[in-house]
């Protein structure tokens, strides 16, 4: 599983575009890793063209990965970061921090991939656990809650899901994913369904909740 800068970006002498959320693409030349599409263009021209249809899932002209551009985005602001993960295992943390300087911004995290955890470290209910389960919405959101609450960030992160190939069910299968995103007036959760293997699906899990953050940030 790539989860960087690959070999042939990396000797790419014109315009680098990366993306996610973007499906096949016609007419250019692109490479599809687990995190999304890197398409790669010969002019200026082409450059504005791509932009003008296909803005909404950029999010780097260059060769930044998306933690790189949501630290840049974290530290131009001055909001300080937090996390909160069960089925990533301290994935999204791990890569927030590989960023030089993050600690300028990340304040740290929580790994409660245990129901016990989610209840003695973020307060998470142990009857919205037992009647949503831990995969849900509702927890979700009360982790991001709690690791605002429990840390002096201005916002958290939150992850819960079933990766796979274990404990999944009909009404909730693997690749079930939800990613909240608090601040002090808000909670935003969204639902995933990813289709990759354990740890590919773990990955898009941290790209997407990078991305919600970027897309916040950008409204800042």
């Amino acid at each position: 599983m790539r989860v960087g800068i690959c070999e042939d970006i990396k000797e790419w002498e014109g315009y680098l575009v990366r993306t996610i959320g973007l499906e096949d693409i016609e007419g250019y030349k692109y490479t599809r890793w687990v995190g999304g599409l890197d398409v790669f263009l010969n002019t200026e021209e082409e450059l504005e063209e791509f932009l003008e249809k296909y803005r909404q899932f950029v999010y780097a002209v260059g060769k930044e990965d998306m933690e790189e551009v949501v630290g840049r985005l974290l530290k131009e602001r001055g909001v300080k970061l937090a996390t909160a993960e069960s089925c990533t295992g301290g994935l999204l943390s791990a890569r927030v921090v590989n960023v030089p300087g993050s600690s300028a911004y990340y304040v740290g995290g929580f790994v409660v991939y245990a129901n016990e955890l989610k209840t003695k470290l973020l307060s998470v209910e142990e009857e919205a656990i037992n009647r949503f389960g831990a995969v849900s919405e509702e927890v979700c959101r009360q982790m991001a809650v709690g690791a605002l609450e429990e840390t002096d960030a201005d916002i958290a992160l939150a992850i819960t899901g079933i990766s796979g190939p274990s404990g999944a069910t009909l009404e909730k299968p693997v690749g079930l994913t939800y990613i909240a995103l608090a601040t002090d007036r808000e909670v935003l959760v969204r639902k995933f369904l990813f289709s990759g293997t354990r740890n590919e699906n773990r990955f898009m899990a941290t790209q997407w909740a990078l991305e919600m953050l970027r897309q916040y940030l950008m409204e800042l």
